[in-house]
Formats: C-alpha cells, structure tokens, sequence
C-alpha cells in the first residue's frame, strides 16, 4: 500500500516478492528487504525489478541496516550493524562482491542505534539512543565515536532519526509520546551538533526504516516533518510554525501524538524516473564494467 501525506486515499499494489518477507530500508527508489534467515534482496515496487544479494552466512541478525546508492550502480555498498554490549560486529557487502565480509571491533560503550546508518562524505554515520554519533569507515574498516557531538536534547529522545539535507547531516529527536520535537544540523567543521528552528522550502520524511529530506514541489508541504502515522485516514506531520502535529486532511491541531495510529512496518520512498532495468543491472554480481 503506497501513501501521499497530501492525499487521503492510499493507493494499493501487488507485489508478491513481498509475501513474508521484513522490509529494512528504503532509498532511490528501492527497498531492501530480508526473507528467512539468510536471503537479502533489492526490489523496486515501481517497476517490479528485483536484485538478489548473497546470501547471509549467520544469518540476519543486524540491528540496523543502510545501502549507499541504488543497487543498479556500480558503487552500492550495502552496511550493516550489530552492537552487543560494547561489541560492534559489523558487515557490508559491494555490488560485483560474492560475499559478506565480517567485520568484529570493540566498541568504547554500550551503543544502540534506533535508525539506520546513513552514508555521508564517504562515511556511515550511525545516530545512538542518547544522541551521539557512530562512525565507520569503509576504506580502513574502522569504528568510532566522535569526541564533540554528545547528545544535543536536554530530554529523553524516545525516537531519533538520521538524514542528509542541503550537504549536511540532520537528525531529528522526538520526546515521550512525540513531545519536543526538535531538529539539530551536525557542523562537521567543529563536529558539534546545531539547533535548527525551521526547514525553508525543505520537508523531512522519518521512519525508523528510511527517514529522507526533499524540497516542496506542492505548496504547503514545506517546513513540515512527516511521520508514518495517522489520525483516521489522514497522515500526520509536525509543523515547525506552529510547534503542532496537524494533516492535511482535517483540522487536527495536537501538541502531542497521543490517540493516533503508527505504522509500524513501514517506511517513505522516492519514486524515481528509471522505469527500467537492463537485465546486466539486476545481476548483483555484474560489476557493470
């Protein structure tokens, strides 16, 4: 079922890749979705192509888990992370590669991320439960926290969310029953987070799953953030001019998100103008040359 926050009505497709499989992320277009214990695959529900990964060897026990660029380029790098206690185990696989390679680093804490990672100047960045960042790079394999960015919210974030908008990365942070929502910009110059008190012509989309900003092409859209909730039938978003949750749909105006309805298995997508595939780009082990 596909949902526009503009629109009451969703719009229902089948898709039967999908029957029983655990949708994990979402970006360009794609979703990644697991199936079982070992199977990992891309599917577009667009255009119905669908892209198999190797199979897991320990089977799917990530806790959170990203990819880099659509899985038809020939850069997609696929990420993923575990933490038990203060050990990071860490996986990841490129487009062309046969296997997962496994990574295993002690940690400096106890670290738990609710998002996914994000890919940020050549990075992924991964945003803890309090706040802080964690930090691994593909080139030498390494993980870390940086020193600077503690937790930027003086309340306790029950959700948090990590994008990238306008080159920098934001993170968005939602107190008890959606209370003190608030927006952050990391200054990667000095590696300290930023309070950030409106979006312009910008709208950020969150979802444990894929959380994504884009620009207003609608009017009204704008310096909103749009959650994957509902009152009745009508989406829910939280407007940073009015510090209130509203829809476009009636005239709700709530401070908090107390009565509305979570989809708890779901996640924002960006359709994308490609309607098709070459059978050369569907091949995961195809390096495209």
């Amino acid at each position: 079922m596909l949902f526009h926050p503009k629109y009451k009505d969703p719009y229902k497709m089948d898709i039967p890749e999908l029957s029983g499989a655990l949708l994990r992320c979402s970006k360009d277009g794609w979703l990644l979705m697991s199936s079982g214990e070992h199977s990992v695959f891309f599917i577009n529900p667009f255009t119905k192509a669908k892209i198999d990964l190797p199979n897991l060897p320990h089977g799917y026990c990530f806790d959170t888990i990203s990819f880099s660029s659509a899985p038809t380029s020939l850069d997609c790098r696929v990420f993923a992370v575990h933490v038990f206690f203060d050990n990071v185990k860490i996986s990841a696989i490129s487009r062309g590669e046969e296997e997962w390679t496994w990574y295993r680093i002690k940690g400096e804490r106890d670290y738990q991320s609710p998002t996914n990672p994000v890919l940020y100047n050549g990075l992924f960045y991964c945003l803890g439960q309090d706040g802080t960042l964690g930090v691994f790079n593909p080139k030498d394999s390494s993980w870390g926290y940086p020193q600077h960015p503690g937790k930027p919210c003086n309340y306790a974030a029950y959700e948090s969310y990590l994008m990238e908008c306008d080159g920098k990365l934001l993170a968005v942070f939602v107190g008890n029953k959606g209370r003190g929502v608030s927006v952050y910009r990391l200054d990667d110059s000095k590696m300290a987070w930023e309070r950030v008190y409106g979006l312009g012509n910008k709208m950020l989309f969150v979802s444990p799953a894929a959380s994504f900003s884009a620009t207003k092409i609608v009017e009204g859209m704008e310096n909103k953030i749009f959650f994957p909730r509902f009152c009745g039938k009508d989406g829910v978003f939280f407007s940073l001019a009015t510090h209130r949750y509203e829809s476009f749909g009636s005239c709700l105006s709530r401070k908090d998100l107390s009565g509305m309805e979570e989809l708890l298995h779901s996640c924002w997508i960006e359709p994308t103008i490609k309607t098709y595939s070459p059978e050369e780009e569907l091949n995961w082990l195809s390096k495209l040359d």
